[in-house]
């Protein structure tokens, strides 16, 4: 799922009776938390603009069940919002060639665990105590992208080995059950459904880790945030990450983030270790039960 965010919205003061306009590109969407519902992951999106007149603005989206707009909401305090941004989710469209020739490696486990050594290397020899520094934030940000590759091509992997977690992604999967091919179509190209799941499994933002915690499940009865031990730090350091990479440092009020210190960037680095490890051990777990 993706956001969608049109046109304009007029808010009124309510001291002044001043209105006001913001335009839809001046809001950016994250994915803020998920929890666990009955019937699956919720996962919240949010939108939030510092006004200098208004205040706090926050624009709200609840995915639940997963591939389903369950509720929208905007929180102007006491303003009164005259009109509203049209905005909510939508099933995007990935680019169907961009990922069809790419091959995950054989062992993404022992990529992050290379990755993670060499990074707190280089943070123990070059990072500084200043939560500003460039250095301790490239090493921060880094630690989460290989967070999100090894959880992407693990799956990958594992999904493309295992015709039963296909067929479960396939029958489960919401983007996937909408999926329809003419047998002319499956007869000229006999690797089209495994092709069409790979490209899909592909476009998945593999930060957004609630939709990647219903997709582990579907495919290996394994929920990867219960195996968190600190789901809200995670959650967190994938925002801050956005805050590094989209915005060199500073978050959406413009103010400069100086929490990145040696410390910090470090034990989020074993928070992310842990995790992954809790991982890689579950479904180790699980294919030596299988065979």
């Amino acid at each position: 799922m993706e956001t969608y965010c049109n046109g304009i919205a007029r808010i009124r003061h309510s001291a002044t009776g001043e209105i006001y306009e913001i335009e839809s590109d001046e809001l950016d969407w994250d994915a803020v938390g998920g929890d666990e519902r009955q019937m699956g992951s919720e996962i919240h999106y949010e939108a939030v603009i510092d006004h200098p007149e208004l205040g706090e603005l926050t624009w709200g989206l609840w995915e639940y069940p997963v591939g389903i707009e369950n509720y929208h909401a905007t929180n102007a305090g006491p303003h009164e919002i005259i009109e509203d941004f049209d905005y909510g989710l939508e099933h995007g469209e990935p680019e169907p060639d961009e990922w069809l020739d790419y091959i995950p490696p054989e062992n993404p486990y022992t990529i992050f665990m290379s990755s993670y050594h060499h990074t707190g290397d280089l943070l123990a020899d070059h990072g500084k105590e200043n939560g500003g520094h460039l250095l301790n934030r490239m090493v921060f940000s880094h630690q989460v992208t290989a967070l999100e590759a090894y959880l992407g091509d693990t799956l990958i992997n594992h999904v493309m080995a295992d015709v039963a977690a296909m067929q479960r992604l396939i029958d489960q999967d919401d983007d996937l059950t909408k999926e329809k091919f003419t047998l002319a179509e499956i007869a000229k190209d006999p690797g089209l459904v495994e092709r069409r799941v790979r490209e899909h499994l592909r476009s998945i933002l593999y930060h957004n880790l609630a939709k990647v915690d219903v997709l582990y499940n579907i495919s290996f009865g394994i929920r990867i945030l219960s195996l968190a031990t600190d789901k809200s730090s995670l959650f967190k350091a994938i925002m801050l990450r956005h805050d590094c990479v989209h915005r060199n440092g500073f978050d959406k009020n413009g103010d400069e983030l100086r929490v990145f210190t040696k410390a910090f960037v470090q034990e989020t680095a074993d928070l992310i270790k842990e995790f992954v490890e809790s991982i890689e051990q579950a479904i180790s777990t699980r294919s030596a039960d299988a065979t």
